[in-house]
């Protein structure tokens, strides 16, 4: 009997799996079954946009699926953009048009490499271990399959709105916990709006500002999060590694705790002739160095310097830069700092906000809007989710949540358990990696899973022809 292998989920995490699997596993001794959700695409939400503003924040040299052809996508996306350079901030949809056309040609290949490949729009809810130690995968509709290897690629959690709102904003529209699946409807429930509110100031919230101000003319956006900054913006050019890394990263390796790391990397920042370079350079080890952390040392992060590691981290296109200094200075975009006390239905059910801004955030303030977009940043706390299958993964004890709700335990190889073979990537591993949702971590993570399917493949092959079969060469016959 073939090992059945199913992947779960419908992003750009799956895609990456697929066709590693698919491209590289010749006369691959199993049945692959990719789970893709009902939306049935490998855009997942991040590449799911229809607006070309929508850029994004990687440039496009960085975006191959196969770190062996960094030109790849470039090249697809100058069959619509022949001016493009590998330099640019390309549009999201772009990118998932790239991703569904590298799944279909995988697939497509599939046969010719001697693979069982299907696919089955549907959502798994629930995953059980059965009596002779493979997975029972349960649909929403309760329909079980089986499978001996999984590989949950479901990408960030459902968005859970902050504990200070009132539901009967939820309810009745004015507040929007999914603004991407509400912003590409047809038609909107409120058409003449001139206050919006956008909770966050992330990425994400600038391309809801953006996409707020572009639909309604008329309207003032404001951004409310603890800083009350939105992300930093890249260079026009991809920047060089500063001067002096590699000492600095040996330095941090070595002063393994969060007070030491601060002070030298502001240090570099200071000295450097641009700061983006010394964050840009860190990127490749930084899953390292907070590995190293202690606990308590990742809670003090996640508290004081989550912020700020974002501000700089993930930045904003220069193109998108200047479009948001536009708004700003018409003041159609307005970026409060302050905490969120209470989003409550006030006349007519629109809502009305109260919070505190000042050192101590001592002073409160009440202000009223037509609408609010919700856009803290991803959600990946396993602990108390909403989401069906990985909440049954961690009450079933199947797998464990992380501690800091960054995802699941994993081990190096993205294993939820090392008895199990259950992996996942993305970012439910931001508790063993923190630097787990671009592209190029993902890429590789891809890869290490698929090196282990592998493995564990040629390994059954080798049982039921009755060969004992040693784990290091496992993966040679297949890839």
């Amino acid at each position: 009997m073939a090992t059945k292998v199913a992947i779960i989920g419908g992003g750009a995490a799956a895609a990456f799996v697929i066709t590693e699997l698919l491209e590289h596993g010749v006369g691959m001794p199993a049945e692959l079954h990719w789970y893709s959700g009902r939306r049935g695409g490998s855009r997942g939400v991040a590449y799911g946009t229809p607006v070309d503003e929508h850029l994004l924040n990687v440039r496009a040299t960085a975006m191959g699926l196969n770190s062996a052809e960094p030109t790849e996508f470039l090249d697809f996306a100058r069959r619509q953009l022949p001016d493009a350079r590998g330099a640019d901030f390309l549009p999201r949809r772009l990118y998932g048009d790239y991703l569904e056309a590298r799944v279909a040609r995988a697939f497509e290949g599939a046969s010719f490499r001697g693979i069982r490949a299907s696919r089955l729009r549907t959502e798994i809810d629930a995953i059980e271990m059965t009596d002779d130690g493979r997975y029972r995968l349960v649909d929403s509709a309760g329909y079980p399959s089986e499978a001996d290897l999984v590989v949950v690629a479901t990408g960030a959690l459902p968005s859970r709105a902050l504990p200070q709102v009132d539901e009967a904003l939820i309810a009745g529209g004015r507040y929007v916990l999914d603004p991407w699946q509400w912003l590409s409807a047809n038609t909107l429930p409120f058409e003449k709006l001139r206050k919006v509110l956008i909770v966050g100031s992330g990425l994400s919230a600038v391309d809801l500002a953006l996409s707020a101000t572009d639909r309604w003319p008329q309207v003032q956006v404001t951004t409310l999060s603890r800083r009350g900054r939105l992300p930093a913006a890249h260079g026009r050019d991809a920047q060089l590694p500063a001067d002096g890394l590699p000492e600095l990263i040996a330095d941090l390796h070595e002063r393994a705790d969060l007070r030491s790391w601060t002070r030298l990397v502001r240090a570099a920042c200071d000295e450097a002739d641009d700061w983006r370079g010394v964050v840009d350079g860190l990127r490749h080890t930084t899953p390292q160095l907070w590995q190293q952390l202690t606990e308590a040392d990742r809670r003090r992060f996640l508290r004081h310097l989550r912020g700020i590691w974002d501000i700089g981290r993930h930045r904003m296109p220069p193109q998108v830069a200047r479009r948001v200094l536009e708004l700003q200075a018409d003041r159609r975009l307005i970026a409060l700092a302050g905490r969120v006390r209470s989003v409550r239905a006030g006349r007519y059910g629109r809502p009305v906000l109260t919070w505190t801004r000042g050192p101590q955030h001592d002073i409160a303030e009440v202000a009223r809007y037509d609408l609010v977009l919700q856009a803290v940043g991803m959600d990946t706390d396993a602990r108390s989710t909403a989401h069906p299958l990985v909440r049954s993964l961690v009450r079933s004890g199947i797998a464990h949540a992380d501690s800091n709700g960054l995802g699941l335990a994993v081990d190096a190889q993205g294993r939820i358990d090392a008895a199990q073979r259950i992996w996942t990537l993305g970012a439910l591993c931001r508790g063993r990696d923190w630097e787990s949702t671009a592209i190029p971590e993902i890429r590789q993570q891809a890869r290490a899973i698929a090196v282990a399917l592998f493995r564990e493949l040629a390994s059954d092959a080798a049982r039921d022809r009755g060969i004992e079969r040693r784990p290091a060469d496992a993966a040679e016959t297949l890839w």
